[in-house]
């Protein structure tokens, strides 16, 4: 009997371990990650994956600067620095849960007014019950990409904080999921507070030193550091645009760095890590091991369990539910749990996932800036063939069906009609316009019989739409509309949106 009993258990070990994942890297991914840079025109690519605790494979694709007539092309390493975009925001979780392992006065289901008395929303009741777990979840009522233009309004990081109790929210609070960038910055007023050091120089000591990402640093340190731009070990960042008269893609590399800098800048604890494939594969092999990297805690189990606790719905449809929880998407699917996030800004798009029923992870950074679904395409085949899918889903031909699609020529809209009614006189308008402290006075004045407007670094003229309705323009995020509120020939305020509406400012001069 006990003979039987032996032999059913060594055949159970002794089975072909690809009849559950492979244990190894699946044959195909280099050509699946060539393809990428071939069929997609990705400039560049790192990627990474860990399986079971190592990492096993590492690899760079294509160019981090593109060679022409002027400069050699340098090609991409596993030590090529990418900036990280919005899979920065796990960094910033992450960050706060070590500090909260520090701090036992901290706890996740405490209103954050607790920790920053300054704090405020524009709700009442939501600005008395929004906790430390609310700041990173995206529920908090603003529209989707609310506040995203401010920064070129020439608010600063801690000048977006204080514009959270100046908007007005377009959905109760914790009803509806809209992403949000912004909201970030508050996190990182937490951890400035309790580590007495800046977001940057605390993400370096209880991050980066612990999980020897050595090449790793932030937007504040990196990207006006000539010397890593010139030599392309930052890799330069790229857009990707229909070609005129045909159906093809091709790619250009963004002039727009100033830019980048004003926003990135301004949100980074939402979008500014800066780091390399091979400094990714700590991060990973550190989530896999619930929080621990090479036997050393980072994050405690229970802070670390926190981060990966769902808090928001964002979709669900017949093949999976995905939620949110601090910095990460949670997907529920016909396999199991998929936890990843990606991220896009100004040139740069990565991925970062892993499936803890493999013990696999992986990273995906690349520095084309207009599409994340490339590498999105091969962590769907990637997780296929390590489940042992005979015949996997072809997701990089799913997707790039849709970005043919949706890089096709289209025929010109035609403008709308506008309604012709006139403005009243130039002086009517002009004044000084006041809404907070925050905003500070605006301004209308006229120059060469032009209206201007003026507000913060804003100074446009404006031009005019319809009615009392008119136009001004930000260098950096666009054009937005402004409208004044009038009764007869007598003005009495403005207002413009930023997603959500600002409010009214009021007429006092």
């Amino acid at each position: 009997m006990l003979m039987a009993l032996a032999i059913v258990v060594l055949a159970s070990c002794c089975k072909d371990p690809k009849e559950k994942y492979y244990q190894s890297i699946p044959d195909g991914l280099d050509e699946m990650c060539q393809r990428a840079i071939d069929e997609w025109k990705v400039p560049g690519m790192a990627v990474g994956v860990v399986k079971d605790g190592k990492v096993v494979y590492l690899k760079g694709f294509g160019n981090a600067v593109m060679g022409d007539s002027t400069r050699e092309a340098v090609p991409v390493t596993p030590q090529t620095k990418f900036v990280l975009a919005s899979t920065s925001k796990a960094f910033t979780s992450a960050l706060l849960a070590t500090v909260i392992d520090d701090n036992e006065e901290i706890k996740w289901d405490a209103p954050v007014r607790n920790y920053l008395p300054d704090f405020k929303l524009y709700d009442k009741w939501a600005n008395e019950e929004f906790q430390v777990r609310d700041i990173m979840c995206h529920r908090t009522g603003f529209q989707e990409y609310a506040l995203d233009d401010c920064p070129f309004f020439g608010f600063d990081r801690d000048g977006l904080v204080e514009l959270f109790g100046s908007i007005q929210p377009t959905y109760s609070f914790r009803t509806t999921y809209a992403y949000n960038n912004e909201m970030f910055t508050v996190a990182a007023q937490i951890i400035e507070k309790y580590t007495g050091k800046c977001w940057e120089d605390a993400m370096a000591e209880r991050i980066y030193k612990p999980l020897k990402m050595d090449n790793s640093t932030t937007l504040k340190y990196a990207y006006w550091d000539d010397s890593l731009f010139n030599s392309g070990m930052l890799a330069h960042p790229h857009r990707m645009y229909k070609a005129e008269g045909v159906n093809e893609i091709e790619v250009s590399e963004r002039d727009d760095r100033e830019d980048g800098w004003t926003w990135l800048s301004a949100v980074a604890p939402a979008a500014g890590i800066v780091t390399t494939a091979e400094d990714m594969t700590h991060w990973v092999m550190m989530h896999l091991g619930g929080g621990v990297y090479e036997g050393d805690t980072v994050i405690t189990a229970k802070n670390h369990k926190m981060l990966f606790t769902p808090q928001t719905i964002t979709s669900c449809s017949e093949k999976s539910l995905n939620t949110y929880a601090q910095g990460w998407t949670i997907e529920q699917n016909r396999h199991g749990r998929y936890i990843r996030h990606s991220g896009l800004a100004y040139g740069y798009t990565t991925l970062v996932g892993f499936v803890p029923d493999l013990n696999l992870g992986f990273v995906f950074l690349t520095n084309n800036g207009s599409t994340g679904d490339p590498q999105a395409g091969i962590a769907r085949d990637l997780i296929d063939l390590y489940y042992g899918e005979k015949n996997p889903t072809n997701y990089n031909e799913y997707w790039k069906e849709y970005t043919d699609d949706l890089f096709k020529e289209r025929e010109p809209r035609e403008k709308p009609a506008v309604d012709s009614i006139a403005p009243l006189a130039n002086q009517a308008y002009v004044g000084e316009y006041v809404l907070d402290n925050v905003w500070g006075p605006a301004k209308v004045y006229t120059r060469n019989d032009t209206l201007f407007f003026s507000v913060k670094a804003v100074n446009s003229p404006l031009r005019h739409k319809n009615g009392n309705t008119f136009v001004f323009r930000v260098p950096g995020a666009g054009r937005f509309d402004l409208t004044f509120s009038a009764e007869g020939n007598k003005v009495k305020s403005l207002t413009f949106d930023i997603n959500d509406p600002v409010g009214d400012f009021k007429k006092v001069k």
